[in-house]
């Protein structure tokens, strides 16, 4: 198996890769017998064949290539042209793609779990009076929150950090 790796050039950098083994190999070149697509695999890995020629023979045979998203380096989406080059990549070609952090913060009626920074902040106490300071509610139904087991290993962390902070100043 051989790891493709495409690049679009945006002025930026979006990574793809794809795996593509002897079964793809066989349907882009149907002509070709099991010791010809492996000889080709050879080519491909050692970096004889073209594999702008390759993609483009894939599309001729009606072979579609499935990227999968790796990474890129866009603060926007830029509109307008762009080039794209392919190279040979190996095992360190392919990440994950990053999981959302664990909540930190749940609701104390609804099932709403999230990060601090996604609840809402009102000046009103259940009863409805006006508070000096503002307090954390659930985005969802304003009920109170609370720290999920992963926020307050969290808040641990922090507040220790803080304590070591105000060690150090003294």
């Amino acid at each position: 198996m051989v790891t493709i790796v495409k690049h679009e050039w945006h002025s930026v950098d979006s990574q793809f890769a794809y795996e593509l083994n002897a079964d793809i190999l066989s349907e882009i070149y149907p002509d070709l017998e099991e010791n010809e697509i492996n000889d080709l695999l050879v080519q491909i890995e050692t970096g004889y064949k073209d594999l702008d020629e390759l993609l483009d023979d894939a599309m001729n045979n009606g072979v579609d290539i499935e990227w999968e998203r790796q990474y890129d380096d866009w603060y926007t989406e830029r509109k307008g042209g762009y080039e794209v080059t392919y190279e040979l990549g190996d095992d360190d070609s392919w990440t994950e793609v990053e999981t959302s952090p664990e909540p930190t913060h749940k609701c104390t009626k609804c099932k709403w779990q999230g990060q601090r920074y996604e609840t809402d902040y009102v000046w009103q106490d259940a009863e409805g009076n006006e508070l000096d300071e503002s307090r954390q509610v659930c985005p969802y139904c304003e009920s109170d929150i609370e720290f999920t087991e992963h926020g307050i290993l969290e808040e641990d962390i922090r507040k220790q950090r803080l304590g070591s902070l105000q060690n150090e100043d003294q």
